[in-house]
């Protein structure tokens, strides 16, 4: 069975969307694993007629951000979660909750995050003045891998 999910909170549902006293720090620390508590319910049920099925796709109504140990309370209660409902531990290899927003190295590989050595992963703006300054050299724009050269 699957679900899918409607995230969009209208401008009527602008006070429910806590999000919005983050947004600097989303724009500043754009990777990363947050935490957050939220609320949704069942926006419709759609008939698959073919497959036999119903799949419900549920919105989210409200969305509260959390941090430090607000956010260790909400991790822990995701991984109990995930192992009452599949039986599998998120304990041992890294996985996607060991990112720590903020820059933190903790269980992060430089290269996943984009950076290595500390730079930065360029900008769009960045990678854009580099296309620009090859096409103006008449050099092919981005190598093979889609990089900029």
């Amino acid at each position: 069975m699957a679900v899918k999910m409607a995230a969009q909170l209208t401008r009527a549902q602008r006070e429910f969307n806590g999000l919005d006293r983050i947004e600097r720090e989303l724009l500043d620390q754009r990777r990363g694993t947050r935490y957050a508590v939220v609320a949704y319910h069942v926006k419709r049920v759609s008939d698959e007629i073919d497959e036999g099925v119903e799949i419900p796709t549920v919105q989210i109504t409200h969305i509260e951000p959390v941090e430090g140990s607000d956010a260790d309370r909400v991790r822990e209660l995701l991984a109990d979660r995930y192992k009452d409902r599949t039986g599998k531990s998120l304990d041992g290899d890294p996985t996607l909750f060991d990112v720590v927003p903020g820059g933190g190295d903790e269980g992060q590989d430089e290269e996943q995050d984009g950076e290595q050595d500390g730079v930065p992963e360029p900008s769009g703006d960045e990678l854009m003045a580099r296309r620009d300054e090859r096409n103006a050299a008449g050099l092919p724009a981005f190598s093979g891998s889609g990089d900029p050269l």
